[in-house]
This record gives C-alpha cells, sequence and structure tokens, in this order.
C-alpha cells in the first residue's frame, strides 16, 4: 500500500454486493479491508486479489453482531489506519426465526444497522482526515426504504417477528440513519448516501429454511454478479459532494425524513448501542 493511495473498509465483503464493491474499489486502485465471518472464503478472495501485483486487499474475520468486538475492532483499526476514504456498509442477514445476541440485540437489527452505526462513529476521525471521504450505506426500494415504518416501541421485533419485517425494519433504520450522519458529518467533508443494490448474485439468503432457500438460491442464477449501484456510489467521481442521498443506479433522490422521527431513530440507537458496548462512542464522548 503507498502513501498516497486510497483505503477502504467494507463490511460483507466475501460475497455479493459487498464482493462487487471490493473488487470494483480494488480497479479503481484502493487498497480494501474487507470483514466477514467465513474465514476460508475471505482467505481465498485475498489471496486471488493478491496474487498478481502488491498487496491489494486484506481480510478480516468479525462477527457484526457482536457489538463490543466491533467497538474494539474499530479503536484498532483507527490506530493502525489514519485516513480512511471509503467505509461501505454492506453486511446483512436474513433470519427465518428471531435470534437474539448475547448482548440481548435481534441479531438483523445488530448487524445491518447498529453494527454500521458503531463503524461510522468509531471511524469518524479516520473518514474526517482523508479528502472526500465518503460512507456507503446498503439500503433498497424506495417505496419501502422512503416510508416512515419503524415501531419504536419494538425497534427489535419481540412481538410479531418476520423475517421479511425484521429485514426491511433493520434496512430502513439505516436508510434514515444515512439521513442523519449526512448532516452531522458534513463539516468534516464526508459524504453519506445509501443505495439499493437490485437483483444481484448473493449469500444473503443462506439461512433460509427449504424450500424457501433453494428457491431464492435458483433465481440468483439469472441474476448479474455485481452491484451496479453499489460500485458507482462507491467509487463514482461524480459522487463528491452529494450527501444525504438515495441511489437507485445512477439516479439519486434527495432523503427528507421528520425531524423528530430521525430524533427518535437517533437516541433509541444509542440507547442500545451503549447498552451493548464498554465504553462511549469516539465521537459521542
Amino acid at each position: 500500500m503507498t502513501g498516497k493511495q486510497k483505503v477502504a473498509l467494507v463490511t460483507g465483503g466475501t460475497a455479493g454486493v459487498g464482493l462487487s464493491v471490493v473488487r470494483a474499489l480494488v480497479t479503481s486502485g484502493a487498497f480494501v479491508h474487507f470483514i466477514g465471518t467465513n474465514e476460508r472464503k475471505g482467505a481465498r478472495i485475498e489471496r486471488e486479489l493478491n496474487a498478481t501485483s502488491e498487496p491489494v486487499c486484506r481480510f478480516i474475520k468479525l462477527d457484526l453482531s457482536r457489538l463490543r468486538e466491533v467497538q474494539s475492532f474499530c479503536r484498532q483499526f483507527a490506530n493502525e489506519v489514519r485516513e480512511l476514504h471509503v467505509l461501505a456498509n454492506i453486511a446483512g442477514v436474513m433470519l427465518h426465526t428471531r435470534v437474539e445476541t448475547d448482548e440481548g440485540n435481534e441479531k438483523t437489527f445488530a448487524i445491518n444497522h447498529l453494527a454500521a452505526f458503531i463503524l461510522c462513529q468509531e471511524l469518524r476521525p479516520s473518514l474526517a482526515m482523508a479528502k472526500n471521504a465518503r460512507i456507503v450505506n446498503v439500503s433498497g426500494a424506495p417505496t419501502y426504504m422512503l416510508k416512515p415504518s419503524l415501531d419504536f416501541d419494538d425497534l427489535q421485533l419481540a412481538e410479531g417477528y418476520t423475517l421479511s419485517r425484521a429485514a426491511i425494519t433493520a434496512v430502513h433504520a439505516k436508510t434514515v440513519m444515512t439521513e442523519i450522519l449526512a448532516d452531522q458529518f458534513a463539516a468534516d467533508g464526508i459524504d453519506v448516501n445509501a443505495f439499493h443494490p437490485g437483483a444481484v448474485k448473493s449469500d444473503l439468503f443462506r439461512n433460509l429454511r427449504f424450500p424457501m432457500r433453494h428457491i431464492f438460491q435458483f433465481g440468483q442464477l439469472f441474476m448479474p454478479a455485481a452491484s451496479k449501484s453499489g460500485i458507482y456510489v462507491s467509487t463514482s467521481e461524480e459522487v463528491t459532494g452529494m450527501t444525504g442521498q438515495l441511489f437507485v443506479g445512477t439516479k439519486a433522490r434527495k432523503l427528507s425524513f421528520e425531524r423528530e422521527y430521525k430524533d427518535r431513530l437517533l437516541a433509541a440507537t444509542k440507547t442500545l448501542v451503549s447498552a451493548s458496548t464498554l465504553a462511549p462512542l469516539a465521537t459521542e464522548g
């Protein structure tokens, strides 16, 4: 890694949307740290991408559902990486039944939203040190993502859990947080945007039960391997200076949730994170 080389960190980087973003960032000339839980797959991807030149990437094994470990990782990473140009929060999970982590969080919400919030807050100083840094959050179709739908009395779905409801709740929360952080991080010159990944091959359905898992897997045989929208928002210079947007392909829609809605989500997120981590977040004092 050269001194002037851009540095990126991608979660969910071993498959699907995340892997396509990793490959695109490497192609663009960045050094990419990518996070996943499958150590064998991560090591194989690392070897493949590093095989033909000097090292261009590093695999990091990390379970994003364990928020204390996420915070600990961030602090170690920030000590190693002074400037971070791209943080791409791509990791996600879909679970047929509700699973609660040992920290008391619903796993889908922890991985898709809470871990992403910690990464953004803890790595804000490293992002601020880089010129034209950006945070990229995977989102979903505007039909679902732009409609206020959070139940603040039961954000983690202790009642009425379904696979689709959990996934939409978590990704919608991250989309709302995209606008919140876009406003907060603007003073540091950090762009924060979300994107709809579109149809793409993915491991997202690996935890589903038969026959649903096989139905989705069959459908993916006809899907592209790369997320054009994710790659565009993560790598294109055209996006520089744009913030608080939801991208569908290369088209952007300004996020504009009600202030009270955003404030309630931010307060709830901070409460959940505070209950799960060992120390205040780096930018929360």
